[in-house]
């Protein structure tokens, strides 16, 4: 198993709103690999840890052979079990008040995959990259989904996170297609999502223009990574045709900041 994150839309299945929607949770997560989704997170806030082993084994199993990451929410104990049960379970995601990450990380061992919350700049001080392989930031927005997380960080409190994170930032709460093109300009890896394809009238379809939104967002990002330079260089022309006799000229090296 990998620690690398892949970039993208990640997608939450939660069990109560696939359950309002009448959908199996393991048919949505077919259905968003399907369409590129390549993070899936099983979360059942209110489920006995019995029926939150089923519904990680049945999701895993739906996914085998895909390549998709499956990440369980909160419960080490639960991820051990699908794997016990021979399900390809990658790791687990923690929120501030659960198992420490220092003890998900060895209980899971140094392959497993890590994320933990994080709402505020002092949750971002105390990641450690040797324990932890991504952050989850937010919420940007208020959720439904999860009513208790807390004050919304909004786009500005994002991209001031992606800024203080020494690891990959996904971004999370209450975020869907419109907001690709947002939360990829604050330098985030990624959005997570929950009722944007669990509760969507078409999931293929939603998780579908989700990952066409990210990629088209990608693609703009690096081209106007690749323009700046130019845009640099047309700046100092200018500037250097306006300079007055005897004005040193500038020079900007673009690389080193690369």
């Amino acid at each position: 198993m990998s620690r690398v994150l892949p970039d993208g839309p990640y997608l939450v299945v939660d069990a109560d709103t696939c359950a309002a929607a009448a959908r199996r949770p393991a048919d949505v997560a077919r259905a968003a690999v399907d369409a590129g989704v390549r993070v899936l997170q099983v979360r059942a806030k209110r489920a006995p840890v019995r029926d939150l082993v089923a519904l990680t084994v049945d999701v895993a199993h739906a996914v085998d052979g895909t390549g998709a990451l499956v990440v369980v929410d909160d419960r080490v104990d639960v991820a051990l079990v699908a794997r016990s049960r021979g399900c390809t379970v990658a790791g687990v995601h923690v929120g501030q008040g659960d198992l420490d990450v220092v003890d998900a990380r060895r209980l899971l061992g140094q392959d497993a995959l890590v994320g933990v919350s994080a709402a505020t700049a002092e949750h971002l001080a105390e990641v450690d990259p040797a324990v932890v392989d991504y952050v989850g930031a937010g919420p940007v927005r208020g959720t439904p989904t999860k009513p208790d997380a807390g004050p919304p960080l909004g786009f500005d409190g994002l991209r001031a996170a992606v800024h203080r994170s020494p690891l990959p930032v996904v971004a999370i709460g209450g975020l869907g297609v419109a907001d690709v093109v947002a939360v990829r300009e604050t330098g985030a890896h990624g959005l997570a999502v929950v009722s944007a394809v669990c509760a969507a009238p078409d999931p293929a379809r939603a998780a579908a223009d989700l990952v066409a939104a990210w990629t088209t967002a990608v693609g703009r990002s690096a081209s106007d990574v690749d323009a700046a330079p130019a845009r640099a260089a047309d700046t100092l022309t200018r500037a250097g045709a306006a300079r007055p006799a005897g004005t040193a000229a500038v020079t900007v090296r673009a690389g080193a900041a690369r």
